[in-house]
C-alpha cells in the first residue's frame, strides 16, 4: 500500500491548476465544469472546492501564474541583454517578441479567457486586475536593474506615465491573432519584419 503523502496548500493548488489546464485545452474553458477538474486530480471534490469554488477562480489563478512566469522571463532577457551590452530598445523589443513567440500552452488558455470577456463582466474585471499586475511586474523588472543602467529608471517612469493601456491592448490583439490560428507561418516567417516594427515603435515611444 503506497505511503500517504501529505501535500502543502501550494502543492495541492498547483495540482488543481495543472489538471485544469489539461481539461481546458481538451474541452475548452467554456465547456469545462468543476466536476471535470475534480476528476482530473487526485483530490476529493471537497478537497478541490476548499481552494477553488469555480472554473473562473482556477483560470484566474492560472493567468496570475502566467504573469509571474512572464516577469521571470523578462528579468532573464534584461539580464542577458545587459551582460551583452545590448541596446536598451533592443532588449525591450526582445521582451515583446518573447511574449508573442514563446510557445507555452498558457497562451492558448489566455485566448480562451479573453474570449469570455464580451459575455461576462466579471471576467473583464478580472482581466483589469491581471493587466494592473502585469504593468507592476514589468515596471519592477526595469527598476531591479536601474542601479546598473540608470537609463532604465527614467524609461520605467516614462513607461508608467505613457498611454500603456492603449499599447497593451493593441499588443493583446497581436497575440490573439497569433494564437487564434494553428498555422503560425504568417507570423513566424516574418520575424525580422516584426522585430523591426517593434523596435521602431519602442524607440519612438521612449524618445
Amino acid at each position: 500500500m503506497p505511503k500517504f503523502e501529505r501535500k502543502t496548500k501550494e502543492e495541492r493548488c498547483r495540482e488543481i491548476r495543472e489538471a485544469a489546464k489539461k481539461v481546458f485545452l481538451k474541452k475548452g474553458y467554456r465547456n469545462t465544469t468543476m466536476e471535470d477538474i475534480v476528476a482530473a486530480t487526485s483530490l476529493s471534490k471537497g478537497g478541490v472546492y476548499q481552494y477553488y469554488k469555480s472554473t473562473k477562480a482556477v483560470m484566474f489563478d492560472i493567468m496570475q501564474s502566467g504573469n509571474f512566469f512572464r516577469h521571470s522571463r523578462t528579468q532573464e532577457i534584461i539580464k542577458e541583454g545587459l551582460e551583452a551590452q545590448t541596446d536598451i530598445f533592443e532588449i525591450i523589443t526582445r521582451v515583446l517578441e518573447a511574449k508573442l513567440f514563446d510557445r507555452v500552452r498558457e497562451k492558448k488558455l489566455y485566448l480562451m479567457f479573453l474570449s469570455e470577456m464580451p459575455y461576462d463582466k466579471e471576467t473583464e474585471a478580472l482581466h483589469r486586475k491581471l493587466e494592473k499586475q502585469s504593468f507592476e511586474l514589468a515596471l519592477s523588472a526595469f527598476e531591479e536593474n536601474s542601479e546598473t543602467v540608470p537609463q532604465l529608471r527614467q524609461m520605467a517612469k516614462k513607461f508608467l506615465y505613457a498611454d500603456m493601456l492603449l499599447y497593451s491592448r493593441m499588443f493583446i490583439g497581436i497575440i490573439m491573432s497569433y494564437e487564434l490560428f494553428s498555422d503560425k507561418k504568417v507570423f513566424d516567417s516574418k520575424r525580422k519584419e516584426i522585430h523591426a516594427l517593434f523596435y521602431a515603435f519602442i524607440k519612438k515611444m521612449f524618445e
